[in-house]
Formats: structure tokens, sequence, C-alpha cells
């Protein structure tokens, strides 16, 4: 699963850009992306989170093998946004899966919540807005 958070309402250039597997193993890294469309030959960068668990992410995945599914509770620090309380802000988000096994290898299944029309997650005209109460 992949989550693009950023604050505000904006299409934004730098977002989190948040992993977690099955195994629970996590990607976490702050990506610029001055395109906004991840667009071939323009600038692209990201940096790290070299600390994940001392910034205090979190994040406890069960995996159902005889189910054939997973499941995940994930912690982001609002403190990453510049934020402590989020009440009334208005973010920028989108998540995606990609989905891959055995059977489908090579090819891959592409699905979000907001679907850029391509196999492409970092789109961020494609963000959807959510607004916390």
């Amino acid at each position: 699963m992949e989550a693009f958070i950023a604050k505000g309402s904006d299409d934004p250039q730098t977002y989190l850009e948040y992993e977690v597997g099955p195994n629970n193993v996590t990607f976490n890294a702050f990506i610029y992306n001055p395109s906004r469309v991840r667009r071939e030959g323009a600038p692209m960068d990201q940096a790290f989170i070299s600390d994940p668990l001392g910034d205090g992410f979190k994040a406890v995945t069960r995996l159902n093998k005889l189910a054939v599914t997973w499941t995940t509770e994930s912690q982001i620090p609002l403190a990453l946004f510049n934020g402590e309380d989020s009440t009334g802000s208005v973010w920028r988000m989108n998540f995606f899966r990609t989905i891959t096994s055995p059977s489908e290898f090579p090819e891959q299944k592409l699905c979000g919540w907001r679907n850029t029309g391509e196999a492409n997650f970092h789109v961020t005209p494609a963000f959807g807005t959510i607004k916390f109460v």
C-alpha cells in the first residue's frame, strides 16, 4: 500500500510517500516533484526519513496466508508537516496498491483511490482532498 500525503489544498510539488508491504517493510520519504506529474526528463528527488521509528512512525501488519489477505495499521506523525492538530485543515492525498503474484508476474495490477490513468502514482492533480474534522 502506498500513501501520498501533503498538507494544504494545492496540487503539491513536495509530499510524503509512505509505503508498507505485507511483510511490514516500510518506505518513508519526502518527494520533490516540481512537474507534479513526474514528466519524463523533469527533475524529481527524494529525501529519505532515516529514523522512522524514532520519528514516531508505526506500522503493524497482519498477514493471513489462508485467506490471502493482509491488513496494516499505520501511524504517521503530524509534526513532519509542521502541525500538531489537524482539526479543520485540508490535505491532499492518494492511496495506491500494486498487486503482483507468481501468477501475475511480470504483469501487475495497479489500483488507487483516485486513479491517475497511467502506470504512474506521482500525479498530484489526481490527489483527492481530505478535510479533517
